[in-house]
């Protein structure tokens, strides 16, 4: 079997196999050794999607592993190499000296690869998803302000993310560290909001500002989904409900519409259980392997 023929599905829709798609979880990096090139019709989600696209498989021609960001060697603690794997994406990078992956960028330099650094995406979206629910549920008027809400919202929904998203930072990946690390500090910003004033440090924000505040981080949320559109559909629809959230608050907050906000807590509730299910996604095919849940 010659080395130069990939996978048609390899990289091309996160629908059909997230192999190649968007983040290179360590169970990916072991797909993409075992079987995603040379050996691709030993792999079985090739021959259920090969059943199911014949057609595909017929019109694809063998695609040339000379691409950019194309994996050239991976190289394993003690030493055995394997051959170059094309890959569309590779936006995690980390230098480890037990296990990595070494790729050309088309000419842009050499990177490295951590094939066995944890995925910290799974934390900074149960920091993000959890934290979501609790306060949502507390603008649906479900629960009362307490310091479980602050508890939650200081240590899970701030500092969780932000360890996730410097994690991310190191491995290279720019919206993962962007989301969290942002989203992480608005958590302990809202809770400065909440918890300064009582203690006699200022004054409670106006109502105007808390408009402007929530305006401009749901301003910040639009241009995310943006940018999480190749990322899957789900992820860009937790962002899509996030920018609802903050549009809608800041709507409840500047015409005084009490049942609007409890309306806008039930949609936080929906986002945060979305984030929260694509977290379990990450941890669950990471674990077994292989795809089990759909992120």
């Amino acid at each position: 079997m010659t080395d130069d023929i990939i996978c048609p599905f390899y990289g091309q829709d996160e629908d059909l196999c997230d192999v190649g798609c968007g983040y290179i979880s360590p169970s990916d990096v072991r797909q993409i050794i075992r079987y995603c090139r040379a050996q691709h019709q030993e792999c079985s989600k090739f021959q259920e999607l090969a059943q199911r696209f014949p057609e595909l498989v017929a019109d694809s021609p063998p695609r040339s592993p000379a691409r950019p960001l194309s994996l050239e060697t991976a190289v394993m603690k003690d030493g055995e190499s394997y051959p170059p794997i094309a890959a569309r994406q590779i936006n995690h990078v980390e230098q480890d000296d037990e296990q990595s992956i070494t790729c050309d960028s088309g000419g842009a330099g050499i990177m490295s690869l951590a094939a066995a650094t944890a995925n910290p995406v799974p934390l900074g979206l149960f920091g993000f998803g959890m934290t979501t629910v609790l306060f949502s549920l507390r603008q649906a008027a479900l629960i009362p302000f307490d310091p479980l809400i602050l508890a939650v919202g200081l240590f899970y929904g701030g500092l969780a993310q932000i360890i996730a998203g410097l994690l991310a930072w190191r491995k290279n990946s720019t919206f993962d560290a962007t989301s969290f690390i942002s989203y992480g500090l608005f958590w302990l910003t809202l809770v400065g909001l909440m918890v300064l004033p009582r203690a006699g440090i200022g004054e409670a924000p106006s109502s105007l500002a808390m408009v402007s505040y929530l305006t401009l981080w749901g301003m910040f949320t639009t241009v995310m989904v943006c940018a999480a559109l190749p990322l899957g559909r789900l992820m860009a629809a937790v962002y899509a409900l996030l920018g609802v959230f903050f549009f809608g608050l800041a709507l409840g907050e500047a015409a005084e519409l009490p049942w609007l906000i409890r309306l806008v807590g039930w949609e936080g509730v929906a986002c945060g259980l979305l984030a929260t299910y694509i977290g379990f996604a990450h941890v669950i095919n990471d674990v077994y392997g292989r795809r089990i849940l759909p992120r």
